[in-house]
């Protein structure tokens, strides 16, 4: 079970510059009343004490509960340290054969291999017209300089 939040505010803080606000109190006026609780000036003052007694009565059983807390968190979970690992349990059952993953994204094209050697000259023949060019019929590789090779599909000049 969480924490709640808290209910309870500050009776008096020591912010400073642009955050003090009506319950600022500064340093000495912090030390003049621990000095009066100190002594036990609440207590002597008959006067005060009969106007205190009840807030200070329920204070101090505050006081008690948050000490019991305190000993029993210590006591029951004591530093916080992870207690020694207890045994193994029994195995649980096998559970059903999981479907199989997408498959995966196409990988990057490899590096371009080495130029292959010129081929043997050709028939004497006439240039082809751009109607007539089909790259499935061309090398796959680069050739010698000027010439038409077939780059995946691209027709591509050495």
């Amino acid at each position: 079970m969480a924490l709640g939040d808290r209910k309870s505010s500050n009776i008096f803080n020591k912010n400073t510059g642009g955050s003090k606000d009506a319950k600022t109190i500064d340093t000495s006026k912090e030390t003049e009343i621990k000095n009066k609780f100190d002594n036990g000036d609440h207590i002597s003052d008959q006067g005060m004490f009969e106007n205190l007694a009840p807030v200070l009565y329920a204070i101090q059983q505050l006081t008690d509960d948050i000490e019991e807390l305190r000993r029993y968190i210590t006591a029951e979970v004591g530093d916080g340290a992870q207690a020694p690992q207890g045994p193994a349990g029994p195995k649980g059952d096998t559970g059903a054969t999981g479907a199989a993953g997408a498959d995966g994204a196409r990988g990057a094209d490899g590096a371009r291999g080495p130029a292959g050697a010129d081929g043997a000259d050709g028939a004497d023949g006439t240039t082809p017209t751009i109607t007539d060019l089909d790259g499935s019929r061309l090398p796959t590789r680069s050739g010698s300089r000027g010439t038409l090779w077939n780059d995946r599909g691209k027709v591509r000049v050495s």
